[in-house]
């Protein structure tokens, strides 16, 4: 199992080589992390916002995707002792702009998906299909603006974790969206299946798998299992990959996944 301390990363992030390549060849970090709605799962009631956004601040990603994202519910209030707009108060803490899509009512309040970008230009919700019933899913979609001013798409899911049917049917949703975008566009998060499963076999050979291709098949789920789940998604004909890492950090039932891409082909 390759999974990265902070450590690591903090040697990496300010060792005079990154700097070098970075500048050499500009490139652009994305995250994504299924943040246990807010809590630590080991801990009842014990707040996660200070270390994710510690976190976010000593990594710098241009974008940050954000699963079991709650908003205005009664389960943060019973958390943080007021109910927040959480995903809201992270982009506070780290100087990010922010957005909550809501996949549906919960709790008072809403449950979905939340970004954080550094400089974005619109943003979209997407409701994804649920042939087999189960709870509603959404996409965020970001158009996104790099500091070399080329724009860009981002889109941020949670699948279904119920049925396959619904999955394979969120796939498809999500792929035709992103194929239809006038913009290169590289798609996030929680997919709850494994390599093996018929789900990722149905994803089109157009967009690599940023764990595939750095041959890491370190479990991003805290499980007996060890499952990957997690997962950068980019078109290689526009995108190369620079670098992946599963990060080491007890915040969630989930490992964040930081993954370094390179745009070849705007």
């Amino acid at each position: 199992m390759k999974i990265t301390s902070l450590v690591v990363i903090t040697f990496l992030l300010c060792s005079p080589w990154s700097v070098f390549a970075q500048e050499k060849n500009p490139e652009f970090k994305i995250l994504t992390y299924n943040v246990y709605h807010g809590e630590h799962p080991d801990t009842i009631c014990k707040p996660n916002l200070e270390e994710i956004a510690n976190l976010i601040i000593l990594l710098q990603p241009e974008v940050v995707a954000l699963q079991e994202m709650d908003s205005m519910t009664t389960r943060l209030e019973s958390v943080y002792g007021q109910k927040l707009n959480w995903i809201a108060e992270l982009g506070k803490k780290t100087g990010y702009r922010s957005y909550f899509a809501k996949a549906m009512d919960y709790a008072e309040g809403g449950y979905g998906e939340g970004v954080l970008v550094k400089k974005a230009l619109n943003y979209t919700t997407q409701a994804l299909p649920t042939p087999a019933g189960g709870e509603p899913r959404a996409a965020a979609w970001v158009k996104i603006e790099l500091k070399n001013r080329q724009e860009l798409y981002f889109g941020a899911t949670h699948l279904c974790h119920e049925f396959p049917e619904n999955r394979l049917a969120q796939l498809q949703a999500i792929t035709a969206y992103a194929d239809s975008l006038p913009k290169p566009a590289f798609w996030v998060g929680d997919l709850n299946f494994d390599p093996t499963s018929d789900e990722y076999k149905s994803i089109s050979s157009k967009w690599s798998d940023a764990g595939f291709v750095a041959q890491d098949d370190s479990p991003t789920y805290v499980s007996e299992e060890g499952k990957r789940i997690d997962y950068v998604w980019y078109d290689s004909e526009r995108f190369e990959l620079v670098n992946y890492q599963v990060i080491d950090v007890p915040f969630s039932d989930h490992y964040p996944v930081l993954v370094t891409l390179r745009l070849i082909n705007p």
